[in-house]
C-alpha cells in the first residue's frame, strides 16, 4: 500500500515538473529589463518576479490535483482502518499529510508569484 501511495505522488509530481524554473524565471527578468522603449525601461509586474499565466495556472491546477490526491488517500486510510488493518490505515493517513502538506506548499507558492 505504501507503494502504490508513493507512486501517486510521484506521478503528480512528474505531472507539475513543467512549472518555472528559477533559471527560466531569471532568463525571462533579463529579456524584459533588456527591452528599451524611447530610453525608458519597460516596466511589469513580471520585472518583479511575478509568473506568466500558464506558470500560474499550471501550479494551481497541480495545487488541485495534490487535493484530490490527498483526500483519496484519506479516504482509503479510512477504508483500512473499518477493515482492521491499523498498520496501513497509518501509513496511508501519514502519506496524505505529506501530500497535503506538499498541496500547501505548492498553493504558497501561487500566491506568492502569481498575482492579478
Amino acid at each position: 500500500m505504501r507503494i502504490k501511495a508513493s507512486l501517486i505522488i510521484f506521478a503528480l509530481l512528474v505531472g507539475m515538473g513543467t512549472t518555472v524554473t528559477a533559471d527560466d524565471h531569471k532568463e525571462h527578468n533579463k529579456k524584459m529589463m533588456d527591452k528599451k522603449h524611447d530610453h525608458a525601461k519597460e516596466f511589469s509586474k513580471y520585472n518583479l518576479g511575478y509568473w506568466d499565466a500558464n506558470a500560474c495556472k499550471r501550479t494551481s491546477d497541480g495545487a488541485g490535483a495534490l487535493m484530490a490526491t490527498t483526500g483519496y488517500l484519506l479516504d482509503q486510510s479510512n477504508k483500512l482502518r473499518e477493515a482492521g488493518n491499523e498498520s496501513e490505515a497509518n501509513d496511508m493517513f501519514a502519506a496524505a499529510e505529506r501530500t497535503s502538506a506538499i498541496a500547501a506548499n505548492v498553493a504558497s507558492a501561487f500566491s506568492a508569484f502569481c498575482k492579478p
